[in-house]
């Protein structure tokens, strides 16, 4: 049954003084509900990027660990078979940890990368660049562990994974130096991964650390 608002020159009625108020306590109800909404949408995001900036930096974490491995092992160990044999088993870890982070940077399948669906769906698609780098270090360490067209090929392979990164690569490139291709997986990586996981309200809100930097002067 609608409610009668009647209304005698100044005077109000309290059947319309009651249905006002139930009118704006219910607007107000619908205000605050909204902003809980989007609150509690605000809130789950920054749990979500949280979760994952921190799974990324437990595993680009790794990635660093095992490449610092390399070159001390190729820098400190004397006996050339011990050399072979601990590349190789970091190798293998390098090439573990391309499968495993299918989990944090899946393939892209979307528009023109919507290929090879045959294979699975883990493996359609177009590799991530953060993994192409990692791919590319594996590559680089099998090189300094053999000689011959086998170590061309492995450079080669190397250099050929940088470049699907589409991250820059510090000059001269040298692609028959083996270690120069290592680091720069190192650099690709993280130029592939780093801006997308650095949220925006972290600048905001740590507004001195990560301040612009001024031009250093002479």
């Amino acid at each position: 049954m609608p409610i009668d608002l009647n209304f005698t020159l100044d005077v109000i009625t309290w059947e319309a003084v009651s249905a006002l108020s139930g009118l704006m306590i219910a607007g107000v109800g619908f205000v605050i509900s909204r902003n809980l909404r989007r609150h509690d949408r605000h809130t789950q995001r920054y749990a979500l990027l949280g979760e994952y900036r921190r799974e990324v930096t437990a595993f680009s974490k790794e990635y660093f660990e095992i490449v610092a491995d390399v070159l001390a092992v190729r820098d400190s160990v004397e006996d050339p078979a011990q050399v072979r044999a601990e590349l190789e088993r970091l190798a293998t870890r390098l090439s573990g940890m391309v499968d495993a982070g299918r989990f944090l940077f899946p393939n892209d399948t979307s528009g023109e990368n919507a290929f090879g669906f045959e294979k699975g769906d883990a493996f359609a698609g177009r590799r991530r660049p953060a993994l192409n780098a990692i791919l590319a270090a594996y590559h680089a360490v099998k090189a300094m562990k053999t000689e011959g067209d086998y170590r061309q090929e492995k450079l080669a392979e190397a250099l050929a994974q940088l470049r699907k990164t589409g991250e820059p690569l510090s000059e001269p490139i040298r692609e028959n130096d083996p270690v120069y291709l290592l680091i720069q997986s190192r650099r690709c990586y993280l130029n592939a991964v780093v801006p997308e996981t650095q949220p925006d309200e972290w600048r905001r809100m740590f507004s001195d650390i990560l301040a612009p930097v001024p031009r250093a002067t002479k």
